[in-house]
């Protein structure tokens, strides 16, 4: 009569176990959004002003950048999930989302991306997708791609004449990485996860830029957009 109780609480063990054992499905789904804020409100474009950190007026006409190679990482376990082709182009007025899919599943507590597009895939016209080249974002006169565009007009600070800020960032050496710390992402669990990107970072850290002063108002190439590219880096803040 004992062995049939303790074989029966064995089993029941087994099948408990069993079913603990798939309670973490071996993939799960994984996506991010992306919120654009400026002084302190979500962006709108063609229409509304915001006021920069310098205190100067400014209406956006145009937003957009590239997020790439997308990784996620458990820092505990080593694991990894790099996402292949992993080229985004993101825009205020368009795509503001990444769906992952269905990853590998892990409790992966950071989270990096580059803004722009990697020196491989820089020096190439024939991609598709978000690569293509006729997606307003490649040079018209040279290979590679912008990284980020900002444009729109302010009121200069000295003068009050209403001027255009055309920012337009690219080239091999003002590609950035960033590396975002994650919190709540657990294995087997569908996550969303909230990237919010913070334009007044373009503005002031770690270089103040206050544009009435700028020497061109149309930032390109040179130290200025190395400037520019030093702040965006700064700008992301990975919300679950």
């Amino acid at each position: 009569m004992k062995n049939l109780i303790y074989t029966a609480l064995f089993s029941s063990l087994l099948i408990f176990s069993s079913c603990k054992d798939e309670e973490i499905p071996a993939t799960m789904a994984m996506d991010l959004t992306i919120e654009h804020v400026l002084d302190g409100q979500t962006l709108e474009l063609n229409g509304k002003s915001f006021t920069l950190p310098s205190g100067e007026d400014f209406t956006p006409k145009k937003f957009k950048y590239y997020i790439s190679n997308v990784v996620l990482t458990n820092s505990q376990t080593g694991e990894m999930f790099e996402e292949m082709d992993s080229y985004h182009l993101i825009s205020e007025d368009g795509n503001k989302s990444i769906d992952l899919g269905m990853i590998p599943s892990s409790n992966y507590d950071q989270l990096t991306f580059s803004i722009g597009v990697d020196e491989v895939a820089n020096g190439k016209t024939d991609q598709t997708g978000d690569l293509d080249p006729n997606s307003d974002m490649a040079w018209n006169w040279n290979t590679g791609y912008k990284f980020l565009v900002l444009e729109g007009e302010f009121t200069n600070a000295t003068s009050g004449d209403r001027q255009g800020l055309v920012m337009h960032i690219g080239t091999n050496g003002n590609f950035k990485t960033v590396t975002q710390s994650l919190s709540g992402v657990r294995a087997g669990k569908s996550t969303s996860l909230m990237l919010i990107s913070n334009l007044d970072e373009l503005f002031k850290d770690p270089n103040v830029l206050l544009v009435s002063e700028l020497e061109s108002t149309t930032i390109m190439f040179g130290e200025m957009a190395g400037k520019v590219a030093e702040n965006y880096s700064e700008g992301f803040i990975t919300v679950k």
